[in-house]
């Protein structure tokens, strides 16, 4: 319909301007989080330290004795070492028990409070508390995407980062407790270190904040970003991968104490075995395994990025997914690097799809994960399949065994979901 001349056309000129300008104020409104009611943390005058430049130096820490933590559900990963072991024994068939459909896509892994409550953010840019029933207790706005693991506190809180450029803090009952604003998305899972302070990343930068969010330093590395969750060593050295083809070890002060390259982006979470060694994939289609002074023990070669956080089994060895054109899921000696078992998953033409789930390992030593192909798997230690179970999507994320050994794992279709023994009785404590 035409707009008519003169006055009429001002007139309607004028409220369609009216209009765009209001859905300009709502999408602020939407993405930016409310003014300063003092729970608002900004960087403020924190030091800025930077790769290359502020360095440490120090004795040798291979002798480092390593933290025997008991596994962990509030922890991404487990624990500060992201180990991907659970001491409790999944299911050994697969009958889905519950969903609970948020609508949007999740590539975050669920992590699990004391009280048996789930948290677990996805791409409707909230933060959802989910009941062990899988019935909905509460859900929290983070302002923009969540991609990966909250963290919960001693205290109960729930900590978490999304693509509005911060990492908020809620209640147990959903109230936002604090938030701080970064210069980047905050899209690596947080990680808590030995003296109850944090660290997590944001665009290029780890940051060290304590408990009540304010920010103590921050670590800039010079990619774009950092992307995946830090391991915090009994020292408090934070170890962490960047998309500028290094794994970074950062002193507790903020400064470098060393760092690795390797052949391309790190998009991966490292993990600290058990005898101070840390594995990490790259783009670079290998595996590495680096001493706690940052030089190379091995690199294996899987022709495939490797992207997901590789999981400590329970025979000696590293388990580690890797993308296409061969998707699969491979045991490596821990020790050599010596690759000992292999399991395909469908073939795929394009190098950028494949296993980005990270592999969960049970206390009997099965292997939990889940696939492009729209499937969750499980393996026995050997790289056996025990069972596959169809879901109705591509699966990113990781999988986590609750208090009673149920996996619950979200997948690309929106769909958290809670998947148990065909014949209840089997699965939970060794």
């Amino acid at each position: 319909m035409a707009l008519g001349s003169g006055r009429g056309r001002v007139v309607a000129v004028g409220a369609m301007w009216a209009l765009a300008l209001g859905a300009v104020a709502l999408i602020y409104l939407h993405f930016e989080p409310e003014g300063d009611d003092g729970r608002t943390r900004e960087l403020d005058d924190a030091p800025v330290f930077r790769a290359g430049e502020d360095l440490v130096e120090g004795p040798s820490r291979a002798e480092l004795d390593v933290e025997a933590e008991a596994p962990s559900l509030r922890f991404y990963r487990g624990g500060r070492r992201n180990t991907g072991r659970s001491d409790l024994r999944g299911p050994r068939s697969a009958r889905e028990l519950w969903r609970y459909d948020v609508g949007a896509r999740i590539t975050a892994q669920p992590v699990v409070a004391p009280d048996g409550t789930l948290y677990v953010g996805a791409h409707d840019e909230r933060l959802h508390a989910v009941a062990p029933d899988g019935t909905a207790r509460w859900t929290a706005p983070a302002h923009a995407r969540i991609w990966s693991a909250a963290l919960v506190l001693d205290d109960g809180a729930v900590v978490v980062g999304s693509d509005a450029d911060a990492l908020f803090a809620f209640t147990p009952a959903g109230e936002t407790r604090w938030r701080a604003r970064l210069s980047g998305d905050a899209d690596g899972p947080p990680a808590l270190a030995p003296d109850g302070s944090l660290r997590f990343a944001a665009g290029a930068r780890l940051h060290a904040a304590g408990s009540d969010g304010r920010i103590a330093w921050a670590f800039e590395a010079p990619g774009l970003f950092l992307l995946s969750s830090p391991v915090i060593d009994v020292d408090g050295t934070a170890y962490l991968g960047s998309l500028d083809d290094h794994l970074y070890a950062v002193a507790p002060d903020g400064r470098q104490r060393w760092a690795y390259r390797t052949g391309d982006d790190v998009r991966s979470s490292p993990t600290l075995g058990d005898d101070g060694t840390l594995f990490v994939g790259s783009d670079d289609g290998h595996v590495h395994a680096v001493s706690r002074d940052g030089e190379r023990r091995w690199r294996t070669d899987l022709g495939g990025f490797v992207r997901a956080p590789v999981a400590l089994g329970r025979n000696g060895d590293v388990i580690a997914g890797v993308y296409g054109p061969q998707p699969r899921v491979v045991s490596l000696d821990a020790e050599t690097g010596e690759i000992r078992w292999s399991f395909l998953l469908s073939p795929t033409e394009s190098a950028e799809v494949g296993v980005a789930s990270g592999p969960l390992v049970d206390a009997e030593g099965s292997v939990f994960f889940g696939g492009h192909d729209e499937f969750v798997y499980s393996l026995s230690a050997q790289g056996a399949l025990r069972w596959v179970h169809p879901v109705g999507g591509a699966v990113d994320a990781s999988p986590i065994l609750t208090a009673d050994g149920t996996l619950v794992i979200g997948g690309d279709d929106g769909v958290l979901r809670a998947i148990g023994e065909s014949a209840p009785g089997d699965a939970g404590a060794p």
